[in-house]
């Protein structure tokens, strides 16, 4: 799924959302179109299914809740449900590191760091990532887990796209290096 619509998209969208803040009844468009989107961004963080499935559906209730206070500015409302659904992982982990599942192949997309990656165990991957805050993760999993563009990535954290990327090729190249070091204590 696309975060950049045409502009036929968008308009639709910014008419479902107008329906849905004058009578909520109007907002299963929009749960249908982002559910299985909000989903895979909660169960990966949480592993766990029914953990994922109660997290979502407390995203969309909050996401019903607040609609009407919600201003349109031409983005795609699936931004403001991913804050919405990290908040939500937040605090069900108040206490504790959110568990991360990550998927092998989708790290090794990142040219950047693919032959480091292919000579660590899992666990070596998942202690690797588990030293990353949370900002930092969320981009990761934003390009190589969602696959996002850079453009897209940017709308969602309100950054610009330039800013995305330095910030992007920056982790990746700290993440090269400890892998590096990795490499030289084996």
């Amino acid at each position: 799924m696309s975060l950049i619509p045409d502009h036929s998209a968008l308009q639709q969208e910014q008419s479902w959302i107008t329906a849905a803040q004058k009578d909520i009844r109007n907002f299963e468009p929009l749960y249908r179109k982002y559910y299985d989107t909000i989903f895979r961004f909660i169960f990966r963080r949480t592993d766990d299914e029914a953990l994922a499935a109660d997290l979502s559906s407390q995203t969309f209730y909050k996401a019903m809740t607040k609609l009407k206070s919600y201003q349109w500015q031409g983005k795609p409302l699936v931004a403001w449900l991913y804050t919405i659904a990290l908040n939500e992982v937040k605090k069900h982990y108040r206490d504790k590191k959110p568990i991360f599942v990550i998927e092998e192949n989708k790290i090794l997309e990142a040219d950047e760091i693919r032959d480091e990656w292919l000579h660590l165990a899992k666990d070596d991957m998942m202690r690797l990532l588990d030293e990353l805050n949370d900002a930092d993760l969320q981009i990761i999993e934003l390009k190589y887990f969602e696959s996002f563009t850079f453009k897209e990535i940017a709308i969602m954290l309100e950054m610009t796209e330039s800013a995305v990327k330095m910030k992007l090729y920056r982790l990746l190249k700290r993440l090269k290096e400890r892998l590096e070091v990795w490499h030289d204590k084996i």
